[in-house]
C-alpha cells in the first residue's frame, strides 16, 4: 500500500459505501477484527508462447514489508476510495510491472469474498504478442517470469507468498474460466 490511499470499503453485498475509506478505521484487513471490508483487483496476464499457454508471475522486491522476495500474481491490489474495481485493475498492472492495458482488455473471471474482510474481483489479460518490457516503477517488484500453465500449481505451492500458497479457489475458477472460454 502506498502511504497515500485510501481504500474503498465494502457493504457485506459487495456494494462500496459512498465516501467510506480505509483510512477511518485500522489495521490489515486479514487480521483485524473489526467489521471493514476491502476490495482487491487481482490481474493475471497470460500468453500463448512457445511452451503453450503461460502465466506471468511477479516476484516482490526484498524492500516491502510484507512477503519480501516471494512470488505473487501479475498484478494486484486494493481498490482505492471512489475507483472502479476495473480501474484499480489498470493502476495496479501500470504500477507494479509496468503493463499498459485498457479496461477493454480485461477479462472478468469472477468476484468473491477472500476472507471475512476482503472481497477479490479476478481479472485475465490475453498478453499474446505483445512486449514484454515490464518495468518496476514503484520498487515493489523484483523481477516477473512467465510459468507454464500446466506448472502453475507447482510453482504457486513451492514459490508463492503464503496466503497464494493455500489459495486453490481462485486457481480451480480460473480453470474453470479457461475451459468455458476454450483457452484449455
Amino acid at each position: 500500500m502506498h502511504k497515500d490511499e485510501i481504500w474503498q470499503l465494502y457493504s457485506k453485498n459487495g456494494e462500496p459505501i459512498p465516501d467510506a475509506g480505509w483510512g477511518a478505521l485500522r489495521g490489515n484487513p486479514e487480521v483485524t477484527s473489526n467489521d471493514g471490508i476491502v476490495g482487491v483487483a487481482i490481474v493475471f496476464l497470460y500468453r500463448y508462447g512457445k511452451n503453450g499457454l503461460e502465466f506471468l508471475w511477479q516476484r516482490r522486491s526484498e524492500e516491502i514489508d510484507r512477503y519480501p522476495g516471494d512470488w505473487d500474481i501479475s498484478a494486484g491490489g486494493h481498490i482505492n476510495l471512489g475507483e472502479s474495481n476495473v480501474d484499480a485493475a489498470v493502476r495496479e498492472a501500470r504500477e507494479e510491472i509496468g503493463a499498459e492495458i485498457s479496461t477493454d482488455e480485461l477479462e472478468f473471471v469472477t468476484m468473491y469474498p477472500l476472507n471475512k474482510n476482503r472481497f477479490a474481483w479476478i481479472y485475465l489479460v490475453d498478453w499474446t504478442g505483445k512486449t514484454e518490457e515490464f518495468h518496476f516503477d514503484d520498487k515493489e517488484v523484483l523481477e516477473v517470469r512467465w510459468v507454464e500453465y500446466g506448472k502453475m500449481n507447482e510453482f504457486r505451492e513451492k514459490y508463492a507468498k503464503a496466503p497464494l500458497r493455500k489459495d486453490r479457489l481462485t486457481f480451480d475458477v480460473i480453470d474453470v474460466w479457461l475451459k468455458a472460454h476454450g483457452n484449455i
